[in-house]
């Protein structure tokens, strides 16, 4: 397997498959994002806001993982498993969490959270994979 696939496993909870150097992304998207759209479209607003100059970092908590998202990339820790860390380049985190968008897009609630994302912020979602 190269890269990140995810997918939903015989009681539609997100899973994954990774190559083993991804396995903390995945297991920080799947665990903590979960399919909850608003925070898939939170996380890929903070990413092309980060990428773009428009925030300097953010900063995550869920769960399980804290995340620290900065233009050098993501840095994940287990908040249980201190040897579980990880760091990724922040677009390979970004086409990860689009690849993780495009799995939950197959469920009609995807345009509500769309406009209440949008609503709530303010303005339309910076990221032009919607």
């Amino acid at each position: 397997m190269r890269g990140i696939e995810f997918y939903w496993d015989d009681r539609r909870c997100a899973e994954f498959r990774s190559e083993p150097r991804l396995r903390c992304l995945g297991m920080w998207l799947t665990g903590d994002v979960q399919s909850v759209h608003e925070l898939c479209l939170d996380l890929l607003a903070d990413l092309v806001d980060i990428a773009a100059g428009r925030k300097e970092h953010e900063s995550w908590e869920g769960n399980a993982w804290a995340a620290e998202l900065s233009p050098d990339g993501a840095d994940l820790q287990n908040l249980y498993v201190p040897d579980l860390s990880a760091h990724y380049p922040l677009a390979e985190v970004r086409r990860a969490a689009e690849q993780y968008w495009r799995l939950l897009t197959d469920d009609p609630d995807r345009d509500r959270a769309l406009s209440e994302s949008e609503s709530d912020n303010g303005r339309p979602h910076p990221w032009d994979g919607l």
